[in-house]
């Protein structure tokens, strides 16, 4: 199997060139003209271990939308110590997208934070509502609050009812979880077996997740999730190797490694090895899984710190760095279908077996 690869921009923001968001909230493509239903779109977040990031997506899937090449409308991300300026980031997005003006734009993830509850509305631009809003959320309780002020800034009061927070469950979007306890899977993984089920249907998959943690999942094609594996990030191998050692230095996990031969430095050892170990679980879990379907498995490198093994890895891979919103996405975008058919208001909750919990339950404990 030959596996392609896929390299999204490694910027912090980005708006697409192709499509828009009308002042009155319609989505509209290059030329103005409106498509799907005239809805806003969907506000997607992503509330990681290190960082918040957040998506905007058009309320009807476009004819040429492909989940292995999702085309956001808008994306970028904050560190949690400056979640206050989120509502700036989504905001200035929105706004590129409105006035036509997105094109190669890209937001400072550090601009001066709203007030609460202005929507920085002093310029006349003002967010629509969008469709809805979905997160994914493994940072605890603090980061939904974050979310949900952030909302607030931006819409007010009954921003708290748009909510969604996803968590595991049994099944949902075609992927059936295997955990003995389907709840304990940390609810951005299960957002990425979504998302990469929707991108390679039909495909055994190994996902990959290169974060604070690297995590490892096995997902059949027929959408039966195996299960996983966890494993501290290369940031944390480094940071373990400089703390728990009198001598070794703490290193950067964005640093190049210099190849893969025995190394003649210390710091190049330390390098090599801890891509070495990294790359060693990713081809081990590969081979064990081919061995097990008997079929030839597509690997998949996703998260910020991928780098860090993708020089490293012999297999072949391809690279994806929204699966989180691209499950969510799969996710918002059945709902939206769920609601239709039972005559419910798009934000509802959803009524079946995979519903999400209901949005006052604050955040349930989840997996990594």
């Amino acid at each position: 199997m030959t596996a392609s690869r896929h390299t999204p921009s490694p910027r912090t923001t980005s708006v697409t060139n192709d499509a828009a968001i009308a002042a009155d909230g319609r989505v509209t493509n290059g030329a103005g003209s409106t498509s799907g239903t005239g809805n806003a779109p969907w506000l997607l977040i992503d509330a990681g271990n290190s960082r918040i990031k957040w998506a905007l997506a058009p309320a009807v899937r476009p004819a040429e939308w492909r989940a292995a090449s999702p085309s956001f409308l808008a994306s970028g991300a904050v560190d949690h110590a400056e979640w206050r300026t989120l509502a700036t980031q989504i905001r200035a997005g929105w706004a590129a997208l409105a006035t036509g003006t997105g094109g190669d734009a890209h937001f400072a993830p550090n601009t001066a934070p709203l007030a609460i509850g202005q929507g920085g509305q002093d310029d006349g631009f003002i967010c629509p509502a969008p469709t809805g809003v979905w997160l994914t959320n493994v940072a605890g309780e603090s980061a939904e609050q974050a979310v949900r002020m952030t909302l607030q800034t931006l819409w007010g009061m009954a921003s708290a009812d748009w909510l969604q927070v996803l968590r595991a469950s049994e099944s949902r979007a075609g992927v059936r979880n295997g955990y003995h306890t389907p709840t304990q899977l940390g609810s951005d993984r299960w957002a990425s077996l979504i998302g990469a089920h929707a991108a390679w249907p039909g495909e055994h998959l190994l996902i990959v997740t290169l974060g604070t943690a690297t995590t490892v999942e096995a997902l059949r094609a027929d959408g039966d999730y195996l299960g996983g594996l966890i494993a501290p990030g290369p940031a944390l191998m480094l940071q373990s190797l400089a703390q728990g050692t009198a001598q070794l230095p703490t290193l950067d996990a964005t640093m190049s490694s210099g190849g893969q031969a025995f190394a003649r430095s210390t710091s190049d050892a330390i390098l090599r090895g801890c891509a070495a170990a990294q790359a060693g679980l990713v081809e081990r879990s590969h081979a064990q899984l081919e061995a097990q379907l008997g079929a030839p498995v597509r690997c998949v490198l996703s998260g910020g710190a991928r780098q860090a093994l993708a020089q490293t890895l012999t297999l072949p891979f391809t690279e994806h760095d929204q699966l989180v919103p691209a499950g969510l996405y799969e996710v918002a975008l059945r709902a939206t279908e769920s609601d239709a058919t039972t005559a419910g208001p798009t934000r509802s909750a959803e009524t079946d077996s995979s519903a999400s919990a209901p949005r006052d339950a604050g955040h349930a404990p989840g997996g990594a």
